[in-house]
C-alpha cells in the first residue's frame, strides 16, 4: 500500500505527493495500531485460556481430593460397621451360651462337663471363626477404600500438573506466534 501511494505521489506532483505521503503515514500508523491491538487481544485471549486451563485442572483436582476424603470416610465407616457387627456376634454368642446353660441345667445335666461343655465349646469356636472372618473382611474393605483414596490423591496431583503444563503450552504457543510475526 505504501508503494502505491508513493507512486501516485510522484505522478501527481509534489503537492499531491506530500498529501499522499501523509496519507500513507496515517495508514501505516493505523495498521500499526491495528496490529498492536490484535496482539494485545491475542495476548489477553492466551492469558484467559491459561487461567481457564489452570482453573479447570484445579476444579478436577478438588473433585478427586473430595472423592479421596469420601473414600477415607467410607474406610472409617466400614470399621465402625464391622465393630457393630462383631459386637452383635458376641451378644449372639452370649445368648447362645446362656441358652445352652439353661437348657442343660433344666435337663439336669452338669454344665461344667460333658455335653453342655461341648456345646459351649462348639458355639465359642464357631463364633471365633465368624469374628475372624468378619475382621478380615473389614480390614480388606477398609484397605480397598484407603487404596482408592490414595489413587484419587495421586490423580489430583496429576490433574494439577497436566493443567499447568497445558497452560505453559498455551503461553509458549502465543510466544512463538509473536516471534514468527516479527
Amino acid at each position: 500500500m505504501h508503494l502505491a501511494l508513493a507512486a501516485i505521489g510522484k505522478v501527481v506532483g509534489s503537492g499531491l505527493g506530500t498529501a499522499a505521503s501523509t496519507a500513507a503515514g496515517t495508514a501505516s500508523a493505523a495498521g500499526g495500531i491495528g496490529s498492536t491491538a490484535l496482539t494485545v487481544l491475542q495476548g489477553l485471549s492466551a492469558g484467559i485460556g491459561i487461567l481457564g486451563q489452570i482453573g479447570s485442572a484445579n476444579a478436577a483436582a478438588r473433585a478427586s481430593e473430595d472423592a479421596a476424603v469420601q473414600a477415607d470416610l467410607e474406610a472409617g465407616q466400614e470399621k465402625v460397621d464391622a465393630t457393630n457387627q462383631q459386637t452383635q456376634m458376641k451378644r449372639e454368642l452370649m445368648r447362645i451360651l446362656g441358652a445352652n446353660e439353661v437348657a442343660t441345667a433344666n435337663a439336669g445335666i452338669d454344665i461344667s462337663a460333658g455335653i453342655g461343655q461341648q456345646a459351649n465349646a462348639s458355639a465359642k469356636r464357631e463364633a471365633q471363626t465368624n469374628l475372624s472372618v468378619s475382621r478380615n473382611d473389614q480390614e480388606f474393605r477398609s484397605a480397598l477404600y484407603r487404596l482408592r483414596a490414595n489413587g484419587l490423591r495421586q490423580k489430583a496431583g496429576s490433574q494439577r500438573t497436566a493443567g499447568l503444563l497445558s497452560a505453559v503450552g498455551t503461553g509458549l504457543d502465543y510466544g512463538i506466534s509473536l516471534y514468527q510475526r516479527g
